[in-house]
């Protein structure tokens, strides 16, 4: 191939060398276009020849190397073929260009033979022109040496003077303007400095660009710049450094507001609009709980509403016992005033402590003054709802709410008096009593005015559960409903100071929101904004890590600190945050924003005239970024609300009963403020689903409202000494109506009946005490109550306990949330399931206070009976003063009230049968403690006891006199008891005492089918004086049993009676014959044949010896029966029993 390529070349050289030749020798074309195309023939020839023997050529190449090496000489003969047909053509080609020469030569030849006439005529004229022409130029000679001597030198020199001139011009106007230029220059500059030092981003911005166009401004002709100059290279490196300064001190400010939102400013805002709000929604449309002319309005229509029932319902009847509108309610309604000026004063005296500490101007204090009217509200919404549930007219003002059982439990130890709050009584376990035992005066016997019970209680009431130490400035009942957040005003003023100038204070924002934009970065503060803003924090919770809000909001780790901390100081903070939050970003979307750098701008630029206007370069207006992270700002805050959400219902389930009140009330005033501060938020929409609790948040309310009274029983009845409560005003607690139909007040300390339920002394202790009286000259017994000094407590936080879930039911009606149905008011109903569980559980913390059983005591046991039968009593007037306070509040409707009563009658009588429950429990425990000291005693007593006594007795023996003194004893120690249950109880021990000597009498030794339980054995042996004497025992049991005053108490012992009788009637053999049956039922009806034989068996007969003494010291009235009578008379006996 090398060498076919090496000859095609060759063969173009060639053919090069010879077009060349033939284009200088040829003529132009115009000249032969007669000739023949040989040429463009022999070209397509040669150039046909050479494209088939390329092809052929190619086709050899396609072949392998083997074959290219075989095929060598046919390599050889192409070219050598191609090489002549190369020759060949170019002969051919060759003459034809020769004679084609040939003919173009002869055709010019006779062209310049036709035109040689007319050139020679020109030439000669040319020839006849050289004469003129050189005395012209001779001439011209001579006037440009004339010139050059006398005009031009001066005028050259003339020239060049005023050339230097002009130049020296040029150079000082130039000067003069790059100083006038450096002077303006130096002067933006300062003023750039200036501006982005106070932090107006416009003006100084405005003064670089001033600065920068007059660097780039032509200052001459030449189009000079001050940027050539080294000022001006000086100054094009200054301009960055100050637009760098206007940016780091637009973020230097706006840090500065971060650290400003997360350290105070945010949560005062947040702070102030909680208060505010809650203020707000307690008054309502003038017509709220905490509106002052609302309470005798709403008083009012609840007693015509409450007037309308009809007068055969109980719970009718009580909610008009002891209460009389026309006396009640503006007692009431002044009294509530009264606790909210107090509470108000106290509120500003703190204020102006702190302000008088903090050198706060007199200006300031006024201001203050004149906002504290908002602060009444919500202190006379909780008064309002004490008062509406009667505590004022049932209990001592400052007496405490004892609701709390985490701080009742915590004080656990102290005085046994430290939940005192009854202006009554004193304890029966003291000094002398008419039972013999000493009796002392403590639980504020001697104590009659309020004054001095509230200083013995307050004295006992410490730590957790001690009364305020300011209770008579501060409200107990706002304390317990809301979270000082929503009231407390330490820094009122101040607080609302930061709200109202919110839109103002966002100026940071703005301020280096316009920098950036100025400069052309707003996406640079779009996200430096939100990731300063809407930042997240990693926090650890069990185990596990996840991002809080929150955290990042607040500072503080939400996930640390235990239940109580979190609900008294973390969730106020949390939404006192949240809501600060939304209305920083409120403010920022309002964009009141009045820059004062276009202000000042316009002064400068008409100081420096109307020609610098026009030189000044405008920058575009910035446009606002708010709405380009507001999708952000909304996102954070759903993402927020989401999280305080989720927080608080996990939080919610471990909650006490005034947290759970505390954190409603809270959250309504929460959601309420989102939707005042910042109503154009989307989630809005959202907040109820957000922050909604679960569906079993009522039950679980009731739940742990049932836990804390019992623990509240438990340790309010644990330091009971379980004796009944003295009367120390005997004229009190009538309970009647007057002359005018008017029902008396409440006993205060004592309501609901409880002033009623005084002992009613038996007739043979009214004897006791009269010969007592007269016989030694004393004074009467102290009266007492059926009841001791924990019933009036306990009865007092079962009525502030019900208030509190009445309170939490209008904190879930405001948030929403959907009560199950029940008949009437499903919110009343509610109310009503948590009182029952509440009073059921009552009655069961007071019975199972003290382990009566392991100590035997009868007087415990039935002072606990008649505690649980003195809170069954009230269980009514309770009801009626809950339901006239649930229709006052609004709970109870117009159209729900007779409904509403009839599902309370219901809850009613399932919390009394409660109570019947624990009365009958305690009354068979009472009934096993007195069971078992019996049988103890019988048992101590008749052991070993040898009733073959040989004589008779005077007296009784010794056995039967101590059972007579412990039967004494006990039934002593039943006053308490109400009738009913107190004769059952005499009946029952009697009836005992009878029966374990009936056992001892006439059961059989050995036989286990007939032994007692209790341990009594019965006797093996007996005669006819232990007969005797045992009936003489018998006898003075009856004659007890008739000193009690109990009607037939004394049939108790009909059977131990009739035995005795029988052995010792002389006409038992006869009446034991199975002729004399009738005769036999007619004088010994309840006789039991079978016992007889029993007694028979251990009967000790006469013997021998008894027959030879004679009878002389024998009783003619005992039957003595000889040994061989006594089988005899058995035999008979097992006849008719066999």
């Amino acid at each position: 191939m090398d060498t076919f390529d090496d000859g095609l070349n060759d063969i173009g050289r060639s053919n090069t060398n010879v077009t060349s030749s033939n284009n200088l020798s040829s003529p132009p074309p115009t000249l032969s276009s007669s000739a023949p195309p040989v040429t463009v023939r022999a070209r397509k020839r040669r150039e046909e020849a050479v494209r088939r023997l390329l092809h052929e050529v190619q086709a050899i190449e396609q072949n392998t190397s083997e074959a290219r090496f075989a095929e060598s000489n046919e390599w050889l003969v192409c070219r050598t073929t191609a090489a002549a047909l190369e020759k060949g053509l170019d002969r051919d080609y060759h003459t034809e260009l020769v004679q084609q020469a040939k003919d173009n030569a002869g055709r010019i030849g006779q062209i310049c033979q036709d035109h040689a006439e007319v050139f020679l005529d020109s030439v000669g004229q040319v020839a006849a022109l050289l004469e003129p022409t050189a005395h012209v130029s001779s001439g011209l000679k001579e006037a440009q040496v004339v010139l050059q001597s006398q005009t031009a030198g001066p005028m050259h020199n003339a020239a060049d003077l005023h050339a230097q001139a002009v130049a020296a011009h040029k150079r000082a106007t130039a000067l003069q303007q790059v100083v006038v230029a450096c002077q303006q220059m130096a002067l933006q500059l300062e003023r750039a400095r200036k501006q982005a030092s106070a932090g107006r981003p416009r003006a100084a911005l405005a003064a670089v660009e001033r600065a920068r166009h007059l660097l780039t401004q032509p200052l001459n002709s030449e189009v000079m710049t001050l940027e050539e100059t080294p000022f001006g290279k000086r100054a094009l490196t200054i301009l960055p450094k100050v637009e760098t300064e206007v940016l780091g001190q637009a973020r230097r400010g706006l840090n500065r507001w971060f650290l400003s939102l997360r350290e105070d400013q945010g949560i005062a805002a947040g702070r102030a609009v909680l208060r505010q709000c809650a203020a707000h929604l307690s008054t309502g449309h003038a017509v709220g709980l905490g509106a002052a002319a609302a309470y005798p309005w709403r008083a009012k229509t609840a007693d015509n509403l409450l007037s309308r029932l009809p007068q055969n319902n109980k719970l009718a009847r009580a909610t008009r016992a002891a209460y009389w509108f026309a006396r009640d309610a503006p007692q009431e309604a002044e009294r509530v005033e009264q606790r909210v000026q107090t509470c108000v004063q106290f509120e500003q005296q703190q204020a102006r402590a702190k302000n008088a500490s903090m050198n706060v101007s007199m200006q300031q204090n006024q201001s203050e003054q004149e906002l504290w009217p908002e602060l009444e509200g919500i202190v006379r919404k909780s008064e309002a709802l004490a008062a509406a549930f009667g505590w004022y007219r049932c209990w001592d003002s400052q007496a405490d709410l004892l609701v709390d059982a985490q701080a009742i439990l915590a004080a656990a130890g102290n005085d046994t008096s430290r939940h005192g709050g009854s202006r009554h009584g004193g304890s029966r376990h003291g000094s002398s009593s008419r039972h013999g035992k000493s009796r002392s005066l403590g639980f504020r016997a001697t104590t009659s005015s309020k004054s001095q019970a509230f200083a013995e209680l307050s004295s006992t009431l410490q730590g957790s559960v001690a009364l305020n130490t300011a209770a008579s400035t501060t409200s107990q009942w706002n304390e317990l409903l809301h979270p000082p957040i929503l009231y407390e005003a330490t820094r009122k003023a101040e607080e609302e100071a930061i709200l109202w100038a919110l839109p103002e204070s966002v100026h940071p924002v703005r301020r280096a929101e316009l920098a950036y934009q100025l400069l052309g970065r707003s996406d640079d503060f779009v996200q430096y904004y939100e990731q300063n803003r809407f930042g997240e924090t990693k926090v650890e919770e069990g185990g596990k890590e996840r991002k809080s809000y929150l955290s990042s909001l607040t500072g503080d780790d939400v996930t640390l600190g235990n239940d109580r901390i979190f609900f008294a100081k973390l969730l106020p903070h949390l939404t006192a945050s949240v809501v600060g939050f939304c209305a920083v970003e409120a403010a920022l979307e309002l964009g009141h924003f009045e820059d004062e750098d276009e202000v000042e701008g316009n002064g400068e630029d008409n100081d420096v005239g109307e020609e610098k206007k026009t030189d000044k370069v405008q920058r575009p207006a910035p446009q606002n970024t708010s709405s380009r992270f507001r999708t952000s700002s909304e996102r954070y805050e759903r993402a927020l609300v989401t999280e305080l959400g989720n927080i608080f219902r996990a939080r919610i389930v471990r909650a006490t009963l005034p947290e759970l009140v505390r954190a409603s009330n809270l959250i309504s005033a929460f959601r309420a403020s989102l939707r005042i501060v910042h109503p154009s938020s989307a989630v809005r929409r959202h907040d109820k689903a957000l922050l909604a609790l679960d569906a079993d948040i009522l039950m679980k309310a009731v739940k742990i409202a049932q836990d804390e009274q019992l623990k509240a029983t438990a340790s309010i009845v644990a330091e009971d000494p379980k004796t009944p409560l003295l009367v120390t005003d005997p004229g009190s607690g009538t309970g009647g109506k007057n002359a005018a139909g008017i029902p008396d007040p409440e006993e205060v300390g004592l309501p609901f009946g409880l002033a009623q339920m005084k002992q009613e002394p038996q007739k043979a202790e009214k004897d006791f005490q009269e010969q007592h009286r007269t016989s030694f000259n004393r004074a009467p017994m102290d009266e007492a109550y059926t009841f001791s000094q924990s019933v009036p407590v306990v009865l007092r936080s079962l009525h502030a306990r019900a208030t509190a879930v009445a309170a939490f039911a209008i904190a879930q009606q405001e948030l929403g949330i959907s009560f199950p149905e029940k008949t009437g008011s499903n919110a009343a109903a509610f109310v009503m399931d948590g009182v029952e569980k509440c009073i059921g559980v009552a009655a069961m913390g007071m019975k199972d206070s003290d382990n009566v059983i392991d100590e035997g005591s009868v007087e415990k046991a039935v002072q606990i009976m008649a505690n649980i039968t003195a809170l069954q009593h009230c269980l009514s007037r309770l009801y009626g003063t809950l339901l006239r306070g649930m229709t006052h509040v609004g709970l109870i409707r117009a159209d729900e009230v007779e409904e509403t009563f009839q599902y309370a009658d219901k809850s009613l009588k399932a919390a009394e049968k409660a109570c019947d429950a624990q009365i009958g429990s305690t009354y068979s425990l009472v009934y096993e403690i007195c069971r078992s000291r019996i049988d103890t005693h019988i048992t101590y007593a008749l052991e070993n006891f040898n009733w073959v006594a040989k004589a008779t007795r005077d007296m009784p023996n010794a056995y039967c006199e101590g059972l007579i003194g412990y039967l004494k004893s006990v039934f002593a120690s039943l006053g308490p008891m109400d009738e009913g249950s107190r004769a059952g109880l005499h009946f029952s021990c009697c009836g005992h005492v009878s029966e374990r000597l009936v056992s001892h009498f006439s059961g059989k030794p050995g036989d286990v089918t007939t032994m007692d339980s209790s341990g009594v054995q019965p006797m093996t042996k007996i005669d006819a004086f232990g007969i005797k004497n045992l009936s003489i025992d018998c006898a003075e049991l009856e004659r007890f049993a008739d000193s009690t005053g109990v009607p037939q108490l004394r049939d108790c012992f009909s059977e131990l009676k009739t035995l005795t009788n029988l052995m010792l009637d002389k006409d038992l053999p006869n009446l034991l014959q199975p002729s004399n049956a009738a005769a036999r039922r007619r004088k010994y009806p309840i006789l039991s044949l079978e016992k007889v034989g029993n007694i028979l068996e251990k009967y000790v007969g006469t013997g021998l010896s008894d027959k030879l003494m004679g009878s002389t010291g024998r009783n003619q009235e005992i039957l003595f029966i000889d040994k061989k009578e006594v089988q005899q008379l058995l035999k008979i006996v097992k006849a008719q029993t066999h």
